[in-house]
């Protein structure tokens, strides 16, 4: 039975590592706002923002 943090995961695009060329292992951060990437073989990571960006706070 999948949770559904394991369903959001299947639905995140795949992303190949840069440097190796092999898939990388994928999980939410940031209260689900953010896809982090790591790459099982060389840790290169990176980190994609999930839908569009808030607009900036007025001070």
């Amino acid at each position: 039975m999948a949770t559904p943090l394991d369903a959001s995961l299947t639905d995140l695009p795949d992303r190949l590592c840069t440097w190796c060329r092999v898939p990388m292992k994928k999980r939410l951060v940031g209260g689900r706002q953010f896809v982090h990437y790591t790459c099982p073989k060389c840790v290169f990571q990176h980190t994609t923002r999930l839908g569009p960006k808030p607009a900036p706070s007025k001070h």
